[in-house]
């Protein structure tokens, strides 16, 4: 049996307080591994204490957290990548149990759910209320069960990382490697795995209101942009149901009267029944692109070796 390479890849910014820490749990669970840390504009002691413990250490001043992950997509060349986050929070254990799995059922990108350890709740109220609503919306949008959309702790196969396009710039990242996954027919599973409270003295980067509202942004545009036949349609049935109350008094009247005295409510209701016809042709012509590249996609897929 071929053994595939590895390399551990760890975004951090000011992560000066853990990153140590991280490091040496993860050399101990995977002594054989490559680790890579992606300094991601950090102003703190992050990249002198990777360096001081063995760890590579890659530079990438644009900040958020997909900059930092395209950055390492584009200079590994490993059969593996396992991304974790270098706040603490993820055991190595969990690492490892991602790499048991996929060395028994491969595929190209294996998600850890996170599941508590301890007694104390380790998930924030509305970071949690949050989480559970967009993989709702995911779960409905795409017809595909994921349970943690935003959890740090993946592995990619060398097919996926190297192939599949992220426009994501921050936190939204994780959302859209499980999106992209799921539209570009790439095999995927999940599993359950450790998660802890993150080191004392270290905080969240994420902003619950700002980046929440970025998340929700970037999946209404994921939304438009692979399932357009779907989003242009509901916008299209809105319209025409507007033009339809628009209308029905005019077309009363006439069948009354005989004649169209509400000029402006049947004027209303034409420019609306238009604009619903519009939209939806809009939808079928995006579809038909959207097509087309997924069908492009998958011809050059074709070339790139499996797992």
């Amino acid at each position: 049996m071929i053994i595939p390479t590895l390399t551990l890849v760890i975004p951090c910014h000011n992560e000066a307080r853990a990153i140590s820490k991280v490091i040496q749990e993860f050399r101990q669970t995977f002594p054989d591994c490559n680790i890579v840390v992606i300094n991601n504009a950090s102003d703190d002691e992050t990249e002198v204490l990777a360096k001081k413990i063995g760890a590579q250490v890659i530079n990438e001043p644009r900040k958020g957290k997909a900059q930092a992950m395209l950055k390492a997509f584009e200079e590994i060349q490993t059969d593996l990548i396992i991304m974790v986050d270098g706040d603490g929070s993820y055991p190595a254990e969990g690492a490892k149990l991602l790499l048991e799995r996929w060395q028994n059922n491969p595929c190209d990108m294996l998600t850890g759910i996170r599941c508590s350890t301890g007694d104390g709740n380790v998930f924030r109220p509305m970071h949690q209320w949050g989480s559970n609503l967009f993989a709702w919306f995911v779960n409905v949008a795409f017809k595909q069960k994921t349970a943690d959309v935003f959890s740090g702790l993946r592995l990619f196969s060398k097919r996926f990382y190297k192939n599949v396009p992220v426009l994501a710039r921050g936190f939204e990242l994780e959302m859209e490697l499980t999106i992209q996954a799921i539209d570009k027919g790439f095999s995927r599973e999940e599993i359950n795995i450790p998660f802890r409270q993150r080191e004392e003295g270290t905080v969240s980067k994420l902003k619950t209101v700002t980046d929440g509202f970025k998340i929700l942004k970037n999946l209404v545009f994921l939304f438009r942009d692979y399932k357009p036949l779907v989003f242009f349609a509901i916008f299209s049935a809105c319209f025409f149901i507007a033009g339809l109350v628009a209308g029905l008094p005019p077309i009363c009247e006439y069948f009354q009267t005989r004649l169209v005295g509400r000029f402006p409510l049947a004027i209303l209701a034409a420019a609306l029944m238009n604009l619903s016809l519009f939209t939806l042709l809009t939808g079928m012509i995006s579809q038909a692109n959207l097509r087309y590249h997924r069908e492009a996609f998958q011809i050059r897929l074709r070339n790139f070796p499996k797992s």
